[in-house]
């Protein structure tokens, strides 16, 4: 009896693992013939999700499944981690109609092919070029445009109003935020001086809208047709795992940085945005950062800032759409990234992270290819939310960073004290002084320091509500403090520089100093004391290590303390 069974158990087991040799042969025909793979894994076979996360390309659940994509890479590296699994294949059965012509699209319930996008994308700045400029963002690796409208009061100059960007598609096959940027944009252009809220938004804001930024993936079996389209760019790599991660700059993927990341890199570098979001498809939610960490690790400083923007999101979503409308991930409609699942090198981590900026991942469907005939009805459930979160950039903190003496801008960092953390704290141009900074109302201690120049701190500043706050900034440059007397003696020295425990003040005869000040580099006074001669010996050792600057006589030295 024992030896039947054992037989039993023995077929049992080879019936299994003939299955998934299957399988696994299945998903490598899908990889020869289109570079990547959606694959479902049972949930009870998954142990972690992060560490699933990090091997392939996580999507969303889908029943008692997680789906998932795959390039050849990553599924040797997937077949490690010995999962049950199996392919994942769609019918398409619903209606992906296309606009051959420019007139189609008059009705927005068809996908554009990639001349009739291109087209479109021109027609808007030919027909308003007072407010509308065409941008050319970069190519993709087959070398289609990627392509951005500028729509601003003065869209062919930088000028010192917040910067709001709006990306879809880096995915190529979610494509309901393609046509609801392009029609975005239409709304914005015709009802400029005709809707209050679109005059509001373009006299305050620069606008700038990516319909489409992995045109190789939506347009993966030619330009004449959005089905079949792939996640992956034409080299079968994410461009959602592909931007440097958090925080050390790292390709947490593998891969090279594709062309895409590249160019979208340079122009995050060129434009400084303020305040963004990248539209995808597969869920209905927002996705605030950090998707590298959980909240629990490593929370944004703003977390309650994203929190409310996300809720006004939700609340601005027409009533007309379905009860389960955002609901299929969290009952709020949104959530924090890592909170969802971690993945590392998103586009949305390296915008807020290593640019200071504040961006926004949207979900729009859960359908990841929208049919046609749902997309006006996606537009007007949407339309409320996508107004409203460029709205966020009326409301803040703006202001100059200006020179004391010339009046010239200056490049500083606007932190706020207490509050910051992470790479939180915004800039001001370099050319003009102007910075923005979004911010959830209060009241707040903020440093503006820059380099060569005294930091100065203002108390109590009071943002308001729903409103944008202005706060302009002189810093006094310091001084060369060891300018050279004719025998190339110094007038005033410290030393040693780093110092432990004493520093040493060395003075010329009659300089008239009196008194010291140390400030830490948030420019708060820390101590200060009395210069009893030309050599006076400072106790430093209560000090934490770190860098410092004292002041003697109007003159500021910086120095290290160990």
């Amino acid at each position: 009896m024992k030896k039947i069974l054992f037989l039993f158990l023995i077929l049992i087991f080879q019936n299994i693992a003939f299955s998934q040799n299957i399988v696994v042969e299945q998903v490598r025909l899908e990889l020869s013939s289109r570079k990547e793979a959606k694959i479902l894994i049972p949930k009870s076979e998954i142990k972690d999700i992060n560490v699933l996360a990090k091997t392939i390309s996580l999507d969303y659940p889908k029943g008692e499944f997680w789906l998932g994509y795959v390039n050849e890479k990553q599924y040797k590296n997937f077949l490690k981690l010995s999962l049950k699994h199996s392919l994942y294949t769609e019918s398409y059965t619903k209606a992906l109609t296309m606009a051959t012509n420019l007139s189609q699209m008059s009705s927005w319930d068809r996908y554009p092919t990639y001349l009739v996008y291109d087209s479109l994308m021109r027609r808007f700045a030919t027909t308003y070029p007072e407010i509308c400029k065409l941008d050319t963002i970069g190519f993709s690796v087959d070398n289609r445009l990627i392509l951005a409208l500028k729509i601003s009061s003065n869209p062919h100059s930088d000028i010192d109003k917040p910067k709001f960007f709006y990306t879809s598609s880096m995915h190529g096959d979610e494509i309901t935020g393609y046509v609801l940027m392009l029609r975005l944009a239409d709304w914005l252009l015709s009802n400029y001086g005709i809707d209050q809220r679109a005059t509001n938004i373009i006299n305050n804001t620069q606008v700038f809208i990516n319909p489409l930024a992995n045109p190789d993936g939506t347009y993966a079996y030619g330009n004449n047709s959005v089905s079949y389209a792939t996640r992956y760019n034409a080299n079968a790599v994410d461009l959602n795992r592909n931007f440097p991660s958090v925080p050390n700059g790292g390709h947490s993927d593998g891969e090279n940085w594709q062309k895409e990341t590249l160019a979208f890199m340079a122009y995050a570098d060129s434009n400084e945005f303020s305040i963004s979001a990248n539209l995808h498809g597969g869920a209905e939610v927002l996705n605030y950062p950090f998707d590298t960490y959980t909240s629990n690790s490593q929370s944004h400083a703003d977390a309650n800032w994203f929190v409310s923007v996300c809720q006004q999101f939700i609340d601005s979503i027409s009533p007309l759409a379905p009860s389960t409308f955002f609901r299929d991930v969290t009952h709020s409609g949104y959530t924090n990234g890592g909170d969802w699942y971690v993945v590392d090198g998103s586009r949305q981590d390296y915008q807020t992270y290593f640019k200071h900026s504040r961006e926004i991942t949207f979900e729009v469907s859960s359908d990841k290819s929208l049919s046609t005939t749902q997309l006006n009805n996606y537009w007007n459930y949407l339309k409320g939310g996508l107004i409203s979160y460029i709205e966020t950039c009326q409301k803040g903190l703006q202001g100059y960073v200006r020179d004391s003496l010339t009046n010239e801008p200056v490049r500083a960092k606007i932190f706020i004290n207490s509050h910051d953390a992470f790479n939180s704290e915004v800039y001001s141009k370099a050319s003009t002084g102007y910075y923005y900074r979004p911010i959830q109302s209060g009241i707040y201690s903020i440093t503006y320091s820059a380099d060569s120049y005294y930091p100065k701190t203002i108390y109590n500043v009071n943002i308001a509500s729903n409103s944008m706050n202005n706060q302009d900034v002189i810093l006094a440059k310091i001084q060369d403090n060891l300018r050279k007397t004719e025998d190339n003696k110094f007038l005033i020295n410290i030393y040693p520089n780093p110092a432990k425990d004493l520093l040493r003040v060395s003075l010329p005869e009659n300089s008239n100093i009196f008194s010291y000040s140390i400030f830490n580099m948030l420019g708060i006074e820390i101590m200060k004391g009395r210069i009893n001669d030309m050599n006076t010996d400072i106790s430093i050792k209560d000090l934490n290590k770190g860098v410092y600057m004292i002041i003697l006589g109007g003159k500021s030295i910086k120095f290290i303390k160990e």
